[in-house]
């Protein structure tokens, strides 16, 4: 009669854990638990376990069956195009012995062997023997990006240009904004916003837009006439709605011009 072993890994509060039990004649006769870095994934606490319960069976000299839960992992085991190390060394082990099969099991439908699997990969998230992997791309490119974001903002946030937008956006992301041409014209004071306007109300109008960085700025009060500020000809007026946000005054603006 084989040798029934099971198989689990596990993820509890960003911590990582695989584990293993070995079940001969209805009794647990082995067990196994390693704890991985919070940066490691399911699927490579899945692989751990797996490539554990393979050199450990490789070492019995007898039938073994090994049971997963992780469909994912069994196929990256019949795959012949893996990089991950640990997969091809499961890989090489498996070939050198014919006495090791492994199998699918589903999970939590009170399997014995199953549930204990489950239950000793979630201890192993704390108090497993400690498991160095490589960190998985998705972990790194993660990182870069937060790195990357931080070191943005750090710019942003001390930078000597593009003030005026600063006072409208001063948290950077890297989700694209749909803001209408008027709008961007408005927020950087470039383009064609202010030559449009009529020769008198230009150079008010400019100190408006610059002193409007600081909203405390009493040389606010009573600085110009209000006007509309119009969308070119032909066009429907589109305000975004982070400018009108961050722009109140804009709705004390009266018609003048038509």
């Amino acid at each position: 009669m084989p040798i029934e072993v099971y198989t689990d890994g596990s993820k509890i509060n960003d911590q990582t854990g695989s584990a293993f039990c070995v079940i001969a004649n209805e009794a647990i006769t082995k067990t196994w638990k390693a704890k991985l870095s919070p940066a490691n994934t399911v699927f490579q606490a899945e692989i751990l376990a797996l490539k554990a319960a393979i050199e450990w069976a490789n070492t019995a000299n007898e039938d073994v069956n090994i049971w997963s839960d992780s469909e994912s992992s069994l196929q990256a085991l019949k795959s012949f195009n893996v990089k991950s190390k640990i997969t091809q060394e499961a890989q090489m082990t498996l070939l050198e012995n014919a006495r090791i099969r492994l199998g699918w099991v589903k999970a939590h439908i009170g399997i014995k062997g199953n549930e204990i699997a489950d239950t000793l990969a979630k201890e192993a998230t704390t108090d497993g023997i400690p498991a160095s992997l490589p960190f998985p791309k998705s972990f790194l490119k993660k990182q870069l990006l937060q790195l990357s974001l931080s070191r943005w903002q750090a710019e942003w946030d001390n930078g000597e240009t593009g003030r005026s937008v600063y006072n409208i956006i001063p948290k950077i992301s890297n989700k694209q904004l749909h803001w209408s041409r008027e709008c961007i014209q408005f927020a950087t004071g470039h383009g064609l916003l202010l030559p449009q306007l009529p020769q008198e109300i230009r150079p008010p109008l400019y100190r408006l837009l610059r002193m409007w960085g600081n909203r405390k700025s009493p040389s606010l009060c009573n600085e110009m006439s209000t006007y509309f500020i119009l969308s070119p000809q032909g066009t429907k007026p589109k305000i975004h709605s982070k400018l009108v946000e961050e722009r109140p005054i804009q709705k004390t603006l009266k018609a003048k011009y038509r």
